[in-house]
């Protein structure tokens, strides 16, 4: 019943952060503009025809304001890290770390609307020189600039999910993944902490690693 009801009581836990956070309220303002006659289910099924993947892999989810900013604290992000979001959805977590930690944030979508409008809203609160919402598959996306990964993998289907931690070792020393929903298991990963936390859909384990090279 507790997590029913920290569900449903998700928007007004959410108000502390818009308010906490320069500019998220605006961001938060004009996402809600821009989906006010997009149901996210309908513009994900007419989308993901023509996409050669899954069906799986286009599960929607969002990660609250509140909950991004304890992953991002956690994770330790700072002005000189490069976060990127695998699977950004609208834009959430890509936006909070761009305005929360100054730094530069991008984000890997499939589908093409949600990379318009993220970027459209991007441009309207200025932050066109640090955040970039990319339409790719980021299973194929270069992964090594990056200095903090962050994927939701409920949203995914197990495939994909394996295929992504296959790429862990085309990543640098000290590259931080951070993985809610799945116990990354990769020699490479190094587990530096974990977390249960809510989303949208519920609450999900968090966990944070570190690649460093096995021996």
């Amino acid at each position: 019943m507790k997590e029913i009801w920290d569900i449903l009581t998700l928007c007004f836990r959410e108000w502390p952060t818009l308010f906490k956070v320069k500019k998220l309220w605006k961001v938060e303002f004009l996402m809600w503009l821009y989906y006010l006659v997009r149901l996210p289910s309908l513009d994900i099924w007419l989308q993901r025809r023509l996409i050669d993947r899954d069906p799986d892999d286009f599960r929607f989810g969002d990660t609250p304001y509140q909950t991004g900013l304890k992953i991002l604290q956690k994770a330790k992000i700072c002005e000189s890290d490069l976060f990127l979001d695998l699977g950004s959805g609208r834009g959430k977590m890509v936006f909070l770390a761009a305005l929360s930690c100054n730094c530069q944030a991008v984000g890997v979508e499939l589908l093409p609307s949600y990379n318009i409008l993220c970027n459209r809203i991007a441009k309207n609160v200025g932050l066109g020189d640090r955040v970039q919402f990319v339409n790719g598959d980021f299973l194929e996306y270069d992964l090594t600039g990056a200095t903090v990964i962050f994927t939701a993998c409920t949203t995914w289907s197990q495939l994909t999910r394996d295929l992504l931690l296959d790429r862990v070792e085309e990543l640098p020393e000290g590259t931080r993944w951070i993985s809610a929903g799945q116990e990354q298991r990769h020699p490479d990963l190094n587990l530096v902490a974990a977390d249960t936390l809510l989303f949208s859909w519920g609450y999900e384990d968090v966990w944070f690693y570190e690649v460093k090279r096995s021996k």
